[in-house]
């Protein structure tokens, strides 16, 4: 057997262990589950995701920090918890505890840059939000959920990176050299990619459908077997964050669009070019929200 097919045949073992062994994979913190459950629930109140949140207190930190940053842009300062709550709205708080925690969970030796996969996970996050918005008279599609769609969009990627560092950093020199996109590097070499990977992960955190939805078909809208409007969207603000040259690496090659993808969104050249215009308007402020979840 050649070096190249044994080096395959390695790595595919290796996600094939990660794959059987899912009860080895990370489970989210027993109060963000909480937390989670809460923000779902439509019968609860800020006073109860506060009296969840305020037993962490790091966790409380980042909560009175986001609620007075510029990132939402709150004109009143903010000081307490349950005003944090109020002032943010639930789906909010579900973006930050889940970004936080995914932040801390995979905050250990990675063959990706850092710095490059949060910069590119918030700016698709903040893409995928000006889409929804975009969408407002067309489609009712919250733009929180949207945003925090964005950000857990990549989260295979960081399963891969930890878990085999060593090979997936050769997978992503390859489509480096190839010129490649990394999903089909990954396919090439693993047989699966990381959306398929990150299924594994939403499943075993029994997210959403709507993030689920996102997370497997943001590169493959057609795998999904039926039309998710979640999905077209991570999909097409994934490009933009592309387009604005956050990237893993300089010159990193895209998925191409989907045909069929602006035609579902019901938006023309002229609207994907104003989304753009405003977003690289705005993209400083990924760094606000960063500086909060890590």
């Amino acid at each position: 057997m050649s070096q190249a097919k044994t080096g395959i045949a390695k790595a595919r073992e290796q996600v094939a262990k990660i794959i059987d062994d899912v009860d080895s994979l990370p489970s989210l913190p027993s109060i963000v589950m909480k937390l989670i459950e809460v923000v779902n629930a439509p019968d609860s109140s800020a006073e109860d995701a506060a009296a969840l949140i305020q037993q962490d207190p790091a966790l409380t930190s980042k909560m009175i920090r986001l609620a007075n940053s510029a990132f939402y842009g709150i004109p009143r300062s903010v000081s307490s918890v349950t005003s944090a709550v109020v002032a943010l709205g639930f789906n909010t708080i579900r973006t930050l505890v889940l970004g936080a925690s995914v932040a801390q969970i995979f905050d250990g030796k990675h063959s990706l840059d850092m710095d490059r996969f949060w910069k590119h996970s918030v700016v698709t996050a903040m893409a995928s939000k000006a889409i929804v918005r975009h969408l407002m008279g067309v489609r009712v599609m919250d733009p929180e959920t949207a945003f925090c769609a964005g950000i857990l969009h990549d989260i295979g990627k960081l399963i891969l990176s930890q878990y085999m560092p060593g090979d997936y950093g050769a997978i992503c020199n390859a489509a480096k050299e190839r010129g490649i996109p990394i999903v089909d590097a990954e396919n090439m070499v693993l047989g699966i990619n990381h959306a398929q990977i990150g299924k594994i992960l939403s499943d075993k955190w029994t997210l959403p459908p709507v993030l689920e939805y996102a997370i497997v078909g943001h590169h493959a809208l057609d795998s999904l077997g039926e039309t998710s409007h979640m999905a077209n969207v991570v999909h097409l603000a994934n490009i933009m964050a592309h387009d604005l040259g956050c990237n893993q690496w300089d010159g990193e090659a895209c998925v191409p669009e989907n045909p069929n993808c602006r035609t579902e969104l019901k938006i023309g050249d002229a609207d994907y070019e104003k989304i753009i215009y405003n977003l690289e308007i705005s993209m400083e402020k990924s760094h606000e929200f960063l500086a909060v979840i890590r």
